[in-house]
């Protein structure tokens, strides 16, 4: 029997739950779901539903459970007056957000799920062909830094251990590392896990654009932080002294160069999602020149000298390795 991913059987439960105008009891939740019957025992399949429940509530799904008069649970429902999806009237921009979510999740662990619900809200479009406008070019491309989001976020769902090749700053090579996740923080323009270092024994920091390989999923069980002393949300993570070594001036066209903007150093109250010029930062001259040249012709490096000479070398490069071929 095929294994089923938790996010798969959450998403049955929930259509198990509203597809019904009475309480559902959970042998016939245990029978009907697939994924319950994999529980080695009924003890098993009752702390399993117990957490799927507990999550679906803390998810903001009405999950209601339905007693006799006496006390006894009858069963369990999700009233659809208070949960089913309303009349869905999607603009053009909201339907090609949507399109563009899609690719992204089409690489994620969801691809799916992403993938049949989006076949769904393209039946309700009278032209499908609107999904997408002229101007989306091309296919979303996760980064290094997205790719390694996917998993952490699941090892923080699963509370397990990660591995994963690191190249720390002072490292010529990326070291294996083995740690429990503790939670992540986006911060000028990066992404950074705080985790616990198994191999260190020591609470550390993580920047992701420096995980240079997979982030794999272990079996073993996560060490979690000391609740009274970890609190993600107020965690003091700011511009490290090697994150903005090197500045650049840029132009970038009107809603592009997203990976860019985020590099954004903001002055004078900028807003870097609308503003045509830019000045970003970066750990080095290289680190700048990938980032520019990774945006094609939306981005144009306007300065200092040595990042447009930078720049101008790695394109002669590229273009040197791939010459243009004339029939």
């Amino acid at each position: 029997m095929s294994h089923v991913e938790r996010t798969e059987r959450l998403l049955n439960l929930v259509i198990c739950l509203m597809d019904t105008t009475v309480a559902v009891s959970r042998a016939d939740i245990e029978r009907r779901i697939p994924g319950y019957d994999q529980a080695a025992t009924p003890a098993a399949f009752e702390r399993m539903f117990e957490r799927d429940k507990d999550e679906l509530r803390s998810m903001g799904i009405p999950v209601e459970t339905v007693t006799e008069h006496n006390g006894e649970v009858l069963g369990y429902r999700i009233p659809q007056d208070r949960y089913a999806l309303g009349q869905i009237d999607l603009t053009i921009e909201e339907r090609s957000a949507v399109a563009v979510a899609a690719q992204v999740w089409g690489q994620a662990i969801v691809a799916p799920v992403a993938g049949a619900a989006l076949r769904k809200l393209e039946t309700l479009a009278t032209d499908p062909d609107a999904w997408t406008p002229a101007d989306l070019r091309g296919s979303v491309q996760l980064t290094v830094s997205d790719g390694a989001l996917l998993p952490l976020m699941a090892a923080l769902r699963q509370d397990r251990t990660v591995t994963f090749p690191y190249r720390s700053p002072t490292d010529p090579e990326a070291r294996p590392r083995t740690v429990s996740p503790w939670g992540l923080r986006s911060s000028a323009g990066h992404w950074f896990l705080v985790a616990f270092d198994h191999e260190r024994s020591a609470e550390r920091t993580f920047r992701l654009s420096r995980i240079t390989g997979a982030v794999v999923i272990t079996g073993r069980a996560r060490q979690t932080p000391p609740p009274e002393a970890f609190d993600i949300a107020s965690y003091a993570i700011g511009p490290q002294g090697d994150d903005v070594a090197v500045q650049a001036h840029v132009r970038i066209a009107a809603g592009r160069g997203a990976s860019v903007r985020r590099r954004a150093i903001i002055v004078d109250g900028i807003d870097p999602w609308t503003a045509d010029e830019l000045t970003i930062g970066g750990i080095s001259i290289d680190d700048l020149v990938t980032i520019i040249c990774g945006a094609g012709s939306d981005v144009v490096a306007l300065g200092p000298p040595e990042v447009i000479s930078a720049v101008r070398t790695a394109l002669g490069t590229v273009c040197e390795s791939h010459p243009l071929v004339v029939a």
